[in-house]
């Protein structure tokens, strides 16, 4: 299976009367529709009913040159005509972003990890590369480490396509469950001086806890389902 260097994320929110269709059209044409295209290699989507944006679609790729790429801006530009209806629905409720994947500390989890725990923040620009040396050496090993928590995985923003300006930096922890990140290993985990100072200078930020409402699928079984990309 390729490796997954690239990320884009779609957030889109619909009225209640309109989510039926609006998950009909993702399971069923838009996720099968974009995992076929060349760069893709998994699909994932979230649900967090706290969120201001609930829906989240999670598009792993090869890396972050695949989101400008002309098979997927053509499916952008020439949408069908169920894309265009539930284009009607969600409106402005949207924000797109590209990333290019940092770091990784632990193994996928098969099946996928029924929870997912996100941190998506700014850090003032002088203190970045303090800001990372915290996280691939102390944060992100310390967390893989607490019970229930099976992967982690930072990423960069490379572009941001919205009426949204998201935060530059986005992290997903993959959970068990949905009381695991408060759990006292957790609380203990997070508690060190350093986490303490770089949380302190964290702006603009945002955290979630997304639940998997449909698990993975890879470019493989998107290509066997005979969805075949356009140019």
């Amino acid at each position: 299976m390729d490796q997954a260097n690239g990320l884009i994320t779609v957030r889109l929110h619909t009225a209640p009367e309109h989510e039926d269709e609006f998950n009909d059209w993702y399971n069923l044409e838009h996720v099968p529709q974009l995992t076929a295209l060349p760069g893709f290699v998994r699909t994932r989507r979230y649900y967090c009913a706290a969120a201001d944006i609930r829906y989240l679609a999670w598009y792993e790729t090869k890396d972050d040159s695949v989101e400008g790429g002309p098979y997927f801006q053509g499916i952008v530009s020439n949408p069908t005509p169920w894309s265009l209806r539930i284009r009607k629905h969600y409106g402005e409720n949207r924000e797109r972003m590209n990333f290019r994947l940092m770091c990784e500390v632990g193994t996928a989890p098969q099946p996928d990890a029924p929870w997912m725990y996100i941190v998506h923040t700014d850090i003032p620009e002088h203190i970045v590369k303090e800001y990372n040396a915290w996280y691939d050496s102390e944060h992100l090993p310390r967390c893989v480490g607490i019970p229930g928590v099976l992967r982690a995985r930072r990423y960069m923003a490379v572009t941001c396509t919205s009426g949204h300006s998201g935060p530059r930096y986005l992290t997903a922890y993959e959970l068990t469950g949905p009381d695991v990140w408060e759990s006292p290993a957790a609380l203990q985990a997070r508690k060190t001086p350093w986490t303490e100072k770089m949380r302190s200078l964290f702006s603009n930020t945002r955290r979630a806890l997304y639940q998997l409402v449909a698990p993975s699928v890879a470019h493989d079984q998107a290509v066997k389902a005979q969805y075949r990309p356009t140019h």
